[in-house]
């Protein structure tokens, strides 16, 4: 039996890497101590071994002498407590209520900090002159305000074609753009929220900017600029119509800068809404979106409110509006944008209700617009990155044609992005990009992309598009406040 105990204790040795020669070493201290298992059996022989070869060198004797010097040299710290300053405790709060005791009444009307709306009205300036809102000397404006002056006779109007081109022909003159300097301006200060192009033979831009400035701008070799400021807060409309501009904003106004009187005048007023979208219905009436659900119809004759859509505001069923356009086929209808995900058909003989509602979006549309040939298409951008084609001829529904994705994404600091269409045609539309490199996108009614414009002068993303009502030229503007001609001449 202690015979296989050893063949056991050797094998597991040999399993411990123990060499032959050590092996009887090993056994001997098995022997002496046979409760020792096999590894505590080699640490024991590693130990003597370590210990002969200390003496060999005479390290023992020295060891202890280390440890008393070590010991003498260490002075152990002695840790003394922090004294603790004691404050006497409070009583505990008991309830006033529960013990029976009358509430003690302060007068905190003195502490009370004025409540403010949320952001600051304009003070009321029915008429600003010319001179008194321009930033820059008048005399340098002349050329784009004798321009203005002259149409006032329509006959010197280039009115837009009504018939519908072919989209190949199209397409060529729109690939034969460019950009250069001198079609290139910086309309206002900051970012711009709205644009409007002249429609007559001279081209002239005009550009509202967050900050209620109002910019024009006429290309070429001695390109003009003019920047007035006659709000005090976002311009969310701008429209010409002949020799007048007209301007929506967020400071609750509505204006009309006449180019022969060199005045702009104040059309209408409300401090409890704020104006966005503003469409030119004839010469005599404008309509314009609230931000209380209503569309307003404005007589500039009479700088009076001539009727409300709907009559009867509900703001949870058209909730705040966007933006406005009105069929140019057909002028009796116009379409209204909202929050609420919705595009509106409204008829002007009927202000109680619209004539359709479309939801194909599913958040806020920033632009619905009808097309200018036969009026029966509708384009429409919304923040759900969704562009949706309509159907309106039977002008009683709205019907989806057909809805693509397309990247609308554009934050909080840039203005929307708005489709527009071809003034001759109804099959191809424009619109931003948030793509690089920075560029414009040229759409058809199947939501193919049929061609970009871009330039090396563009480095940004170009929010507003829009095409000229009778020339080769496409107009962007950006959220810096410049405004870029693609032109072919």
């Amino acid at each position: 039996m202690a015979k296989k105990i050893d063949v056991q204790f050797r094998k597991d040795l040999e399993d411990l890497g123990v060499d032959a020669d050590i092996m009887g070493d090993i056994m001997d201290i098995h022997n002496t101590h046979p409760n020792l298992v096999p590894y505590e059996c080699k640490r024991q022989y590693n130990i003597k071994k370590n210990e002969e070869k200390l003496r060999s060198l005479n390290l023992m004797d020295i060891k202890p002498e280390m440890r008393s010097k070590t010991s003498q040299s260490q002075k152990r710290k002695t840790w003394t407590p922090k004294p603790k300053f004691t404050t006497p405790l409070e009583p505990a709060r008991k309830s006033a209520r529960i013990a029976g005791i009358k509430p003690i009444h302060y007068n905190t009307s003195e502490y009370l900090v004025p409540q403010r709306s949320e952001r600051p009205r304009a003070p009321s300036r029915p008429k600003l002159a010319f001179n008194d809102i321009v930033d820059i000397k008048s005399d340098s404006a002349g050329p784009i305000l004798d321009v203005l002056k002259k149409t006032v006779d329509k006959d010197l109007l280039v009115t837009p074609p009504k018939l519908k081109s072919e989209d190949s022909t199209i397409l060529e003159d729109i690939r034969n753009l460019h950009l250069d300097q001198s079609h290139i301006a910086k309309l206002c200060k900051v970012r711009l929220s709205s644009m409007a192009i002249h429609p007559g033979h001279k081209l002239i831009v005009a550009g509202g900017s967050k900050q209620g400035e109002v910019g024009l701008f006429m290309p070429g070799e001695k390109k003009v600029t003019i920047r007035l400021e006659p709000h005090t807060d976002l311009v969310g409309g701008c429209q010409f119509s002949w020799n007048k501009l007209f301007t929506s904003s967020y400071d609750s106004s509505i204006r009309m800068f006449d180019s022969e009187r060199l005045q702009y005048d104040q059309l209408y007023s409300d401090p409890e809404v704020w104006f966005r979208s503003l469409n030119v219905y004839n010469e005599n009436e404008v309509l314009v979106a609230g931000t209380n659900g209503q569309v307003l119809k404005v007589d500039v004759r009479e700088n009076s409110k001539v009727c409300e859509y709907p009559a009867k505001p509900d703001f949870s069923k058209y909730g705040s509006l966007w933006a406005l356009d009105h069929s140019k086929y057909d002028t009796n209808y116009f379409l209204s944008t909202s929050n609420n995900a919705t595009i509106a058909a409204w008829d002007h003989r009927n202000t109680k209700h619209p004539v359709d509602m479309n939801t194909s979006h599913s958040k806020t549309v920033s632009s619905a617009i009808f097309d200018p040939i036969r009026g029966k298409r509708i384009v429409s951008v919304g923040y759900d990155d969704k562009v949706c084609i309509l159907d309106f001829s039977n002008k009683a529904k709205l019907s989806e044609v057909k809805k693509f994705s397309h990247c609308n994404n554009t934050g909080r600091w840039l203005t929307k992005f708005q489709a527009r269409w071809h003034p001759s045609s109804d099959e191809l539309f424009v619109i931003g990009s948030m793509a690089q490199p920075r560029r414009v996108e040229i759409y058809n009614m199947q939501g193919k992309m049929e061609c970009t414009l871009s330039s090396e002068n563009i480095g940004s993303i170009q929010s507003l598009v829009q095409f000229h009502h009778s020339q080769n030229a496409l107009v962007c503007g950006n959220g810096s406040g410049y405004c870029y001609i693609f032109h072919n001449d």
